[in-house]
């Protein structure tokens, strides 16, 4: 009998019924069923939820919309989307979005438990990996404080901790830069842990993943009937971050239009919902950050120049993994002993030949790249003996490396990205879900990274 909470969605009753009597025949005991969408959100609110099944054709709210509410809110919990009708472009669109599968009514009852099984097993593996972060069991290099989940012996790391230091007590903006993967995250947990603000809320909102029409609603709020749709008044997410601090992830995907209103907040400190004439005050810390050149953003007239310098009141740039010298070792242990747990492994170590390997990669992907092919590569060996070498990329036939490019200055660092993703897509003979776990990224980031390269008419090999 599974323990697992399960919350079925569908605006047909008998169909709920019907499912919630399959469901409970093959052992899972704790299933929630609900016919309104609007409800489900004061569900995932009050219960602990380990598995949405979700139609996509709903009267109140459209299927799609919720799901983009769970997966930004609830990362961790699957959201598998049923619907009577074999709709190839919205599947694809649901599997973009985050959803873990698309199944079409009525489902095989047989694929829609394994389905369910996999993706409570991939839930369960994604919260282990994040507790390993935060254990103090595994190997962390103290600094003068404990910096939480960040393992280093990095002088230019050091730099960026002394920084963290300065700017946690204060309440200036922040805006933290770098490559994808190494860790700007963590860095602006870490701001916040030791900051006056700490014991209130941390809200991590990551703009890339908001749809451009739900943009202004989720950050500033809405009034009743305000827009269609709107049922009821909604607190944005500038309002539940009050007294802690907002972490505004991928900042330059804030469209043009709503950087105004965001300068403003930070100005003055108050909000207006949508529909409302009545400012609401703000105790809130902002906290930005991001992989893109914004001074080429601004040049392009993307980004509004006085909002950077707003932003900018605090500046932290994180160096890539491929110049903190001595960390990919230092990591690559630390992850292998992560593995060892996570995969019950008794590997005893990693020979010298397959360090050099590492090291001589360019890990655009940073540090999660270097996470996900150790542990990976953990999930594949057999206990008891050595990593003897790494499944990577390989670069050989390219004309520039990665290394050469990032050195000599030829190509910017989107490109380089751009070429890279390419590369990587190739390798994989374009499989998403390897060459995601490559990168170091989420398949649905790739995904958009991979419409960005067709929308600018990259042309990829065999794509």
């Amino acid at each position: 009998m599974s323990t697992n909470s399960i919350l079925i969605l569908d605006d047909e009753k008998s169909y709920l019924e019907l499912l919630k009597g399959l469901l409970v025949e093959e052992g899972f005991t704790d299933v929630i069923t609900e016919t309104d969408p609007l409800e489900a959100i004061d569900i995932l609110h009050s219960k602990n939820v380990d598995l949405v099944l979700c139609d996509v054709y709903m009267p109140q709210m459209n299927g799609l919309e919720l799901l983009e509410r769970i997966t930004l809110e609830y990362p961790h919990i699957p959201v598998i989307m049923v619907t009577a009708i074999s709709d190839v472009k919205t599947a694809l669109k649901a599997i973009e979005q985050g959803a873990y599968e698309f199944i079409t009514k009525p489902p095989d009852i047989d694929r829609l438990i394994i389905t369910i099984k996999r993706a409570l097993e991939r839930r369960l593996l994604s919260l282990e990996r994040d507790a390993l972060r935060e254990t103090s069991a595994l190997p962390k290099i103290k600094w003068q404080k404990d910096f939480a989940g960040l393992v280093t012996k990095s002088s230019l790391m050091y730099k960026v901790f002394e920084l963290v230091e300065i700017f946690a007590p204060t309440n200036e903006t922040i805006l933290i830069t770098g490559e994808t993967g190494t860790g700007k995250d963590l860095i602006a947990k870490n701001i916040h842990n030791l900051s006056p603000r700490k014991s209130g809320p941390f809200l991590v909102v990551n703009l890339a993943s908001i749809s451009p029409t739900l943009f202004e609603s989720e950050l500033f709020g809405h009034e009743k009937g305000s827009f269609t749709g709107a049922a009821n008044d909604k607190a944005g997410y500038f309002e539940s971050a009050n007294g802690g601090t907002i972490f505004l992830d991928e900042i330059g995907e804030l469209p043009k239009e709503l950087q105004g209103k965001l300068l403003r907040t930070i100005q003055y400190n108050e909000i207006f919902r949508i529909g409302s004439s009545r400012p609401i005050k703000l105790n809130t810390r902002i906290i930005a950050a991001t992989n893109k050149n914004m001074m080429n953003a601004i040049k392009k007239n993307e980004f509004r120049s006085d909002l950077y310098y707003r932003l900018t009141r605090g500046f932290i740039n994180l160096p890539p993994l491929r110049k903190r010298e001595g960390d990919i070792k230092l990591l690559a242990n630390y992850f292998l002993t992560a593995g060892n747990l996570i995969y019950k492994k008794n590997i005893l170590g990693i020979i010298d030949e397959a360090f050099t390997q590492l090291e001589q990669y360019s890990f655009p992907g940073n540090v999660r790249e270097l996470e996900n092919i150790i542990l990976n590569t953990v999930a594949q060996t057999k206990d008891k003996t050595f990593i003897e070498r790494f499944n990577l990329p390989d670069l050989s036939d390219d004309r520039v490396s990665m290394k050469s490019m990032a050195e000599d200055d030829l190509v910017t660092i989107d490109d380089a990205v751009k070429l890279h993703i390419i590369r990587i897509m190739n390798h994989t003979n374009q499989n998403i879900q390897k060459a995601a776990a490559i990168l170091g990224v989420s398949e649905r980031t790739l995904q958009r990274r991979l419409q960005e390269i067709r929308n600018n008419k990259i042309k990829l090999r065999q794509f």
